[in-house]
């Protein structure tokens, strides 16, 4: 009955070890923990003296070498080659006789587990878990302690976290030694515990003989220390005023992982209490403080705190700090809170004893604490700025400052390295921290050498010379195959190669241990995320060596719609598994995808005023990018983002104000711009970057130039108005128009704009000022239209005014956002209202009308500066479900375009965060945005497919530079492209203009092209269509053979793209040379050529 009892849990077990399935992210890749029977191999040392056959191990076991050729298993590597007891086994299974067998892939995984696990050659076989660092205590207040982080504590603990035989001794005013988050660490002396009580609810102590046990330290029945204040045995401190021992007590050694508090640097370690001061009134210092640090040697401590001490002579302190160093004990003081330099003028002990180690405080990010003293003299330092631990009051916690708080911090790491290395000296313990410690120098200037060896490091002082520490320097991310523009973009495979190094300090020079086989294995549990090759060996590392996976790139795949952000990968490296510690890091990272264009951003100098210009200026089918600078400069870049357009860039030696404008002013074959600038005049350039003219405006310009004509008749004049209300309209000359400059009352920020009012043919100029006043000047008379001005009661705006047909008559509306007021305005074209909605709120950006949900109405997008978006029909009624709202201010006019395949526009723009946003009318973003760009967005975006590729591009800046983000996908229209609509910045959404606006021609059926051509491995192909129909794409090769056939089916309207991957129809790869595709849908018939090159 008794071995019944026994095996059915191990059928169980082995049942539930079945059931398992691999998961890269909790196994070892491509490995299998496999143990041969004593049978297959009967040699003392469990030796296989397997070899190589067809790639595949051999070992003479017939059975298991059938499976090695069926699961390819390429290679294996005893695992204990020393077995201290080789005869030990634990019901068969012996130690030697394990093996890892490697797998030439993760695919057989389960199978191979599955058979291994019943061939007779094996006792078992598993998969190898990944052995991650896990100790991270459940203290709650823990996430609160910063300098666990700074002294790298939480690694430390992963190997040590102390034990009761390293007794530190906290010599101070008392401990409250039964506060919750101490008392399991309170040393009891076993000396003197026999026929004595504890009562820990009431700090009390009882019973004992009356005589010392002879233990050391000449105190009698002192149970967990002893009170020097009123000499007697119990060092318990109630007294809320004196809690400081209790503080240095919880930041040496409160107790870890109990689920309460907070955590010492030493959590698992003893606390020998000592008592300086009174239980009832408050102690200006610590009475008997060297009896204590005496007594604390003479009973046995390894770690004595002195988080105190005294300006005077040396003689006594350092007699009694020389005794306790000569028994055993590590004397490790505070350094003082005097901001005063140790040096031969001033001393303070024991900290400057000779054999003390003198700990100075660092604030947060490494600096010294200002109050910390430092000097030549000082040994190490250790946070102790807002140290947070354990109090008198109520049982609870607080922070303080103070090298009172640095010094036992620092203590705890010191009973950390004696509890790993308890052989060790007071000597070598010093030594060791402070070979092991971080030089901080360089962070505090005017400090060198003051600081001591550097911050204490937990991990280092107590790892260093067992386990090797592999660090990722950098990383070189590329795209394997997608759209091969080099950049590494959603919905593309990306090699990823890492630069590993074996830490070696670059200013100590202290090295970690050499890491042997190291192999490393790429996770990620992100959506969208696919690895395909996942193990990288690195091979032999040695302190100080830096090796990148050249030879074995990472790669893996990602899903078009993941978002441009950082992808949070995992980095498992292994290495000296069969030494006394193995090695199992894993090591997180973060790694971005990017849609920013290859070559962008472009550095303009600082914050840009001018959203910019997108036009293919050399009609080569590629636009370019027209901007300006901080200082002035009108750039015009081609696509790559590094070469200059000729004649470009033009210095203006000024700054621009507002956004450019773009047209042809005076009939010839050139476009010209016109900008505002900060000196005051209008200047115009033409696209070869001859300066036509620069006249003055008459007043300070405080936004953008339009370009339109007065009527059909007449040619584009450039119109711009001073803060002070002139009114510019210039001819192509720069001379000005007749009528002109004409004078408007109150004060103008906000940019003109254009569209004729009246119906008579002939265009008005619309401005609003800031004190409300709507203007509707004719470019006729000069003068305002009857019925103008129109005063706005909700004040006036600094936003660009919108033109549009609200109402389906033959007449314009106009549409204002009032800055302050926080009212959003539609007046009819005479003046009127058609309604006036009350936001509620700052609006800084203009008005914008599309359909943005292809229902056949446009509706109205306002943005305020809170960051609420306002859909709304024609009426000012908000679209149902909107609202939305993005939480951050935005000042950023937005774009739209439809780019999602769907039937949605996003409405493009950027926010006070840095993000650029596409927001649905659903409330949803398009895929792979929102994009962090940083600084600020405040200028509006331009779209465009700036590079020919068939995808739209988002040009937009931030602070400090242009961006070119790149979308996968095709625009199938811009409702508004551009910043105010239009290149001529007119506002206008309704009525044509002379200038040429980037609109998205209707559908028509044609093969655009193979990009890129020349390709190695894949080219993308994309063609159009006008409508519905059956469409087909092949290859052929020169001999007129077909050579593939990429889709011959029904496909709907619009824009497609295939890609072909240089394979013919069996999936074979084909060779280098010329190839032709043709595209067939109803009577359209298109044949092009593309070239793979190898």
């Amino acid at each position: 009955m008794k071995k019944l009892c026994i095996l059915i849990p191990l059928l169980i077990l082995v049942g539930l070890l079945s059931a398992i399935k691999f998961d890269p992210d909790l196994f070892h890749s491509k490995t299998i923990i496999g143990c041969f029977t004593k049978t297959a191999v009967p040699n003392i040392d469990g030796k296989i003296a397997f070899t190589h056959e067809d790639g595949v191990v051999k070992t003479g076991f017939s059975s298991f070498d059938r499976l090695a050729r069926e699961l390819r298993i390429v290679d294996m590597k005893q695992m204990h080659t020393y077995v201290k007891v080789p005869d030990w086994n634990d019901n068969g299974i012996y130690l030697q006789n394990h093996y890892r067998l490697y797998l030439e892939s993760d695919e057989n995984m389960d199978q191979a587990v599955e058979l291994l696990g019943k061939d007779t050659n094996l006792v078992y076989a598993e998969f190898e878990g990944i052995v991650r660092s896990k100790f991270v205590p459940n203290d709650p207040m823990i996430n609160q302690q910063y300098a666990h982080a700074a002294v790298r504590s939480y690694e430390a603990w992963d190997y040590i976290q102390g034990t009761h035989d390293v007794l530190v001794a906290i010599t101070d005013s008392g401990v409250k030694w039964n506060h919750p988050d101490l008392r399991a660490n309170i040393w009891i002396n076993p000396a003197e515990s026999p026929g004595m009580t504890i009562d820990w609810n009431s700090g009390t102590i009882s019973g004992g003989n009356g005589v010392d046990a002879g233990e050391g330290g000449n105190k009698i029945d002192d149970l967990v220390g002893w009170d020097f204040y009123n000499n007697d045995n119990n060092p318990f401190q109630n007294y809320s005023a004196n809690d400081h021992g209790t503080h240095v007590a919880g930041c040496a050694a409160a107790v870890g992982n109990n689920a309460i508090g907070v955590s010492g640097t030493a959590p698992n370690v003893s606390i020998l209490s000592c008592k300086g001061a009174s239980n009832t009134s408050p102690s200006t210092g610590i009475s008997y403080a060297y009896d204590q640090v005496k007594y604390a040697a003479e009973v046995g401590a390894h770690i004595i705190n002195a988080s105190w001490g005294s300006t005077g002579t040396a003689t006594y302190p350092n007699s009694i700090v020389n005794y306790a160093t000569a028994l055993g004990s590590l004397v490790v003081a505070a350094a003082g809170n005097d901001n005063t330099e140790h040096n031969n003028s001033y001393q303070d002990y024991p900290s400057d004893c000779t054999n003390a180690m003198s700990v100075a405080a660092t604030a947060m990010g490494d600096t010294k604490a200002s109050f910390s003293d430092y000097g030549v003299p000082i040994d190490i330092c250790a946070p102790g700025q807002g140290i947070l631990s354990t109090i008198v009051a109520n049982d609870s916690y607080a922070a303080y400052d103070g090298t009172s708080m640095a010094s036992p911090v620092a203590a705890g790491v010191a009973a950390l390295v004696k509890s790993m290395h308890p052989a060790m000296t007071p000597a070598q313990l010093m030594q060791r921290l402070m070979l092991t410690a971080d030089n901080i120098d360089a962070i505090n200037p005017g400090y060198e050498g003051k600081l001591g060896a550097g911050r204490i490091n937990a991990y280092a002082a107590t790892m260093y010379d067992k386990i090797p520490n592999l660090k990722i320097e950098d990383y070189t991310l590329q795209e394997v195959s997608g759209d091969g523009d080099g950049v590494a973009n959603p919905g593309e495979v990306s090699s990823l190669k890492i630069m590993l190094t074996n830490y070696l300090d670059p200013v100590s020079g202290l090295g970690w241990l050499t890491a042997n086989d190291v192999v490393v294995t790429l996770r990620c549990n992100y959506p969208g995320v696919t690895i395909i090759d996942s193990t990288a060996s690195f091979g032999t590392m040695y302190a100080g060596t830096t090796l990148l996976n050249n030879s074995q790139p990472f790669k893996f795949q990602t899903v078009a719609s993941l978002p441009s952000e950082p992808i949070p990968f995992e980095f498992v490296a292994r290495a000296n598994q069969d030494g006394a510690y193995p090695y199992n890091k894993a090591i997180p990272l973060s790694i971005p995808l990017s849609l920013i264009q290859a070559g962008w951003p472009y550095n303009v100098g600082g914050a840009t005023n001018t959203s910019p210009i997108l036009a293919d200026l050399n009609n080569d089918g590629q636009k370019e990018i027209i901007f300006s600078g901080q200082g002035g400069n009108i750039s015009v870049l081609k696509k790559d983002g590094s070469t200059m357009y000729p004649g470009f860039p033009v210095a203006t030696n000024s700054t621009v104000i507002g956004s450019m404008a773009m047209g042809n002013i005076n009939g010839d074959a050139n476009r010209e711009f016109v900008a505002c600038l900060q000196s005051n005049n209008i200047l115009c350039v033409n696209d070869q970057g001859v300066q036509k003219w620069s006249v003055p405006a008459g007043g300070t310009l405080r936004n953008g130039p339009i370009i339109a004509h007065p009527n059909a008749a007449t040619d584009n004049k450039v119109i711009a108005i001073t803060q002070n209300g002139i009114l510019n309209v210039l001819n192509g000359d720069g001379t000005p128009f007749a009528n002109f400059p004409a004078t408007l009352s109150g004060a103008f920020l906000a940019p003109p704009a254009i569209g004729d009012l009246n119906g008579d043919g002939n265009n008005e100029i619309v401005v609003v000022s800031l004190n409300g006043a709507l203007n509707a000047v004719s470019l006729t008379t000069g003068q305002n239209l009857s019925g103008f001005p129109v005063t706005l009661e909700g004040g006036g705006s600094q936003n660009g005014v919108t033109i549009a047909n609200l109402d389906g008559d033959t007449q314009p509306e106009i549409l204002v956002a009032s800055s302050n007021g926080g009212y959003l305005y539609a007046l009819n074209h005479d003046g009127s209202v058609l309604f006036q909605k009350n936001i509620g709120t700052q609006m800084k950006t203009s008005p914008v009308v599309a359909d943005i949900n292809n229902d056949g109405s446009k509706e109205i997008i306002q943005i305020t500066n809170n960051g609420t978006i306002y859909i709304m029909t024609s009426n000012g009624t908000n679209l149902a479900g909107t609202p939305y709202s993005i939480n951050t201010a935005v000042e950023c006019s937005p774009v739209v375009a439809y780019m999602d395949g769907g039937s949605q526009a996003g409405i493009i723009f950027g926010d006070a965060a840095g993000k650029l946003h596409s927001v649905r009318a659903d409330g949803t973003e398009s895929p792979n945005l929102p994009i962090t760009l940083g600084g600020k967005i405040k200028v509006s975006a331009a779209l465009a497919d700036v590079d020919g590729d068939g995808d739209i591009e988002i040009v937009i800046p931030n602070e400090t530079s242009m961006f070119v983000v790149d979308v996968k996908r095709p625009a199938t229209n811009l409702p508004w492209p551009c910043y105010l609509g239009g290149w001529g910045r007119t506002g206008n959404s309704y009525q044509p203009t002379p200038v040429a606006d980037p609109q998205v021609p209707g559908l028509i059926t044609e093969l655009s092209g193979a990009y890129p051509n020349p390709f190695n491995p894949s080219t993308t192909i994309s063609f159009s269509l006008e409508k519905a129909g059956n469409t087909s794409l092949e290859i052929y090769n020169q001999k007129g053979q077909l050579v593939k056939t990429l889709v011959n089916a029904n496909l709907c309207a619009g824009t497609h793209k295939l890609v072909w991957n240089g394979d013919d129809e069996n999936g074979s790869a084909v060779s280098s040379g010329l190839y032709f595709y043709r595209m067939k849908s109803g009577k359209f018939s298109s044949t092009k050529k593309m070239v793979l090159m190898k």
